[in-house]
């Protein structure tokens, strides 16, 4: 019987260690290996219907791109294969090949991009306050930071008819964006533009500051570059 028990214990043993491992690695609050924090975000298969006859696409990215992503809960996960879909504001991740909507909620995400010239990692952030037709769980892309006010970016992508002249009619998926200052203080949100005059339509308050730094600085203000550096100054007054 002892030499039974013996057996059996010692058989036991190694897939004792082995979920004790296994809990430890989906159940701690940061993880670089996504293949093992994906089984701890519980996501559902997303399905699209055929888009025949669309040109264009409401993907910000069409290809996986990495990215790290912060949950309500506080946990994290990085390096993370994500897609953005502009048109439903809606994030998605890849597990082995298959495109995943997250249930988790998310407070925000960043994300690697990369074009013909130049590479960045965007941030973009929900827990905005409800706008028209944007809720608290929208994501809006961070243009500029900051513990005062806020410059952020609603990215979207819209499909509408495009006609083609002598030719059948088809569906093509348009970018645009909706441009706001947050004020952190008061909770409020205000649409904008990229230039001086929308800035100070939207912070009248602020409109001697805002000139001073635009002349100043030399901010023509048609950039995010500029909207940073200008933001960047009314922060740190």
């Amino acid at each position: 019987m002892k030499n039974i028990l013996r057996l059996m214990l010692a058989f036991l043993l190694p897939f004792a260690g082995l979920n004790t491992i296994f809990a430890q690695s989906i159940t701690g609050q940061v993880s670089t290996n996504f293949f093992v924090e994906a089984y701890n975000i519980r996501g559902r298969p997303f399905t699209n219907k055929d888009a025949l006859n669309v040109e264009g696409t409401p993907l910000l990215n069409n290809e996986w791109k990495k990215g790290t992503v912060y949950f309500k809960d506080g946990s994290v996960s990085k390096d993370v294969e994500l897609k953005f879909n502009l048109e439903k504001n809606e994030l998605y991740f890849n597990r082995n090949g298959e495109m995943f909507i997250f249930n988790d909620p998310i407070t925000s995400f960043r994300l690697k991009t990369e074009s013909e010239d130049k590479s960045e990692e965007l941030l973009f952030r929900s827990g905005y306050p409800a706008n028209g037709r944007h809720n608290k769980e929208s994501f809006y892309e961070i243009v500029a930071d900051g513990a005062k006010f806020q410059v952020i970016n609603y990215r979207f992508s819209y499909l509408a008819d495009a006609y083609v002249y002598g030719g059948s009619s088809k569906k093509k998926f348009t970018p645009n964006e909706e441009l706001y200052v947050f004020d952190v203080a008061f909770g409020k949100i205000t649409r904008t533009k990229r230039s001086e005059a929308a800035v100070v339509d939207a912070m009248p308050d602020l409109k001697d500051k805002i000139s001073q730094i635009c002349s100043t600085k030399r901010l023509k203000m048609k950039s995010n570059a500029d909207l940073v550096i200008l933001f960047n100054e009314l922060n740190n007054l």
